[in-house]
């Protein structure tokens, strides 16, 4: 097998909407394997919207677009991710385990099922992204060397724009089931909106058990979407999610690895940004890279050795750290933002570690009460109200699991939140106070925080990986402000 302008090229994602971009093709091996997928989540607002509307009788995308508000290529993204997800079929009907997560509010756990996963040719590692639903093909007009002309749009309404087609390098290869397994569940993390890799656990080796592939490797181009735009990497260009589940910083650094070799991708960033800008680019990028390598180090020397055995936690330290030295309304949201990170990768594992026994009783009140006793022997000063709403039956994320945390460390005074609760009395509503910020980050009008916040959130992530990984290395969190 091999790449040719036959092969298929796979649109997975629409063009970015009011933003200049530039489609590039990228070339992988594409493998079909049954795997337990991870699916496993509360919808984001729009899906969950869209669901709703759709489960009301909506069946015009006109319709979606102007009851939402948003672009008529946003909404057919959404629809493709409801549709991947099993939860709608194309022509907008609910399937059932759509109208079960209008009702319930999240998607149920998944058995495993046929998936596709994706190889980069060149290096052989698979893409932290895999596919649920058929891939949907893009409508190409003409070839002309490396350059395939796109038909975007539909009839009436439709416009062609020119691809760069990049070289494939190198054979299919066979990844592991732990590659595909990890691939599944770094999916998972972008839909939920995490960044960073998946996170082993002592199920893996079952897990992967259950892993079986289909066939051999078939070759495909994915589209990608070239746009201006700082991702934080010192580039003044990155490249759009080509699933629409996450943040394109990995397929940037595909594409950025390949353009001193490649002429006419460098070529084409230049048309994007302009000779002057390109060259700033690659000026700032060599800086950021060692103010990256500088903020790795301060964490290892904080926290010590044994931070690099949990990358997630390690990445997100890290890029507290970059942001802070940059000093941006725009990094001061991503200060609050990898705080509450930190916590959501530790949790789900120490959960599964320590596993709560929810209370069973009906009673009005009582389970509150409990919950608030509890909390308050471990050493907490209050408990925010909304953990007290919850905490019956609390939901998904960081908040639910730390209900969850606070419920198990009732019955087991060795948990980890117990002794972090003791040395911080005031974690609960700390935490609480970093949600609601990160809320404003996200959402808000307004949302950096101030010079003082910033550093006492700092703090509360650096404790959070010190007491609940266990980590005895390094030294005093100080103010990063004051070293």
């Amino acid at each position: 097998m091999s790449f040719d302008r036959e092969t298929p090229v796979f649109q997975l994602a629409f063009p970015p909407p009011r933003q200049r971009y530039r489609p590039v093709l990228l070339p992988v091996w594409v493998h079909q394997v049954t795997a337990p997928t991870g699916y496993s989540r509360t919808l984001d607002v729009f899906q969950t919207v869209v669901l709703r509307l759709c489960a009301a009788g909506v069946r015009d995308l006109g319709d979606l677009s102007r009851l939402i508000g948003l672009d008529t290529a946003l909404c057919r993204t959404v629809i493709a991710r409801l549709v991947e997800g099993q939860l709608m079929e194309y022509g907008f009907k609910l399937t059932e385990a759509g109208r079960r997560t209008v009702v319930e509010g999240e998607v149920a756990e998944t058995e495993p099922r046929l998936v596709r996963v994706f190889q980069d040719p060149t290096t052989g590692a698979l893409l932290p992204r895999i596919l649920v639903a058929d891939p949907v093909r893009a409508d190409l007009r003409a070839y002309r060397g490396r350059w395939v002309t796109i038909q975007f749009g539909t009839a009436g309404a439709s416009r062609e724009v020119s691809a760069l087609t990049l070289r494939a390098s190198g054979s299919s290869m066979r990844p592991s089931e732990r590659d595909v397994l990890a691939a599944c569940r770094s999916h998972d993390l972008a839909v939920r909106g995490l960044r960073g890799a998946s996170r082993d656990s002592d199920n893996d080796v079952v897990a992967a058990r259950r892993i079986g592939f289909h066939g051999t490797a078939n070759p495909a181009y994915l589209v990608c979407y070239v746009v201006e735009g700082e991702d934080g990497s010192g580039r003044m260009w990155t490249v759009e999610d080509p699933f629409a589940v996450g943040d394109g910083r990995l397929f940037a650094d595909l594409l950025a690895a390949r353009t001193e070799g490649d002429e006419p991708l460098g070529r084409l960033i230049d048309e994007l940004l302009g000779k002057v800008r390109r060259d700033r680019t690659a000026t700032a990028r060599k800086v950021d890279r060692e103010l990256a390598e500088d903020a790795r180090v301060d964490v290892v020397r904080l926290l010590g050795e044994e931070i690099r055995d949990h990358p997630e936690v390690f990445n997100h330290l890290a890029d507290i750290e970059l942001a802070l030295v940059k000093d941006t309304a725009r990094e001061r949201e991503n200060v609050v933002r990898n705080a509450i990170r930190v916590f959501e990768c530790i949790l789900p594992g120490l959960n599964e570690q320590f596993p709560a026994q929810l209370p069973t009783s009906r009673v009005p009140g009582v389970c509150e009460r409990a919950f608030v006793l509890i909390a308050q022997r471990l050493g907490a000063t209050s408990v925010p109200p909304d953990m007290r709403r919850n905490c019956a039956k609390p939901a998904k994320g960081m908040f639910g699991d730390i209900v969850r945390a606070v419920w198990a460390a009732g019955e087991n005074e060795h948990h980890p939140i117990a002794t972090f609760i003791r040395q911080r009395p005031t974690l609960l509503n700390e935490l609480d106070r970093s949600r609601i910020l990160r809320n404003n980050a996200t959402h808000g009008p307004t949302g950096a925080p101030a010079s003082d916040e910033l550093d006492h959130i700092r703090t509360l992530a650096y404790e959070a990986a010190r007491h609940l990984l266990g980590l005895s290395g390094g030294r005093s969190t100080t103010s990063k402000r004051g070293n």
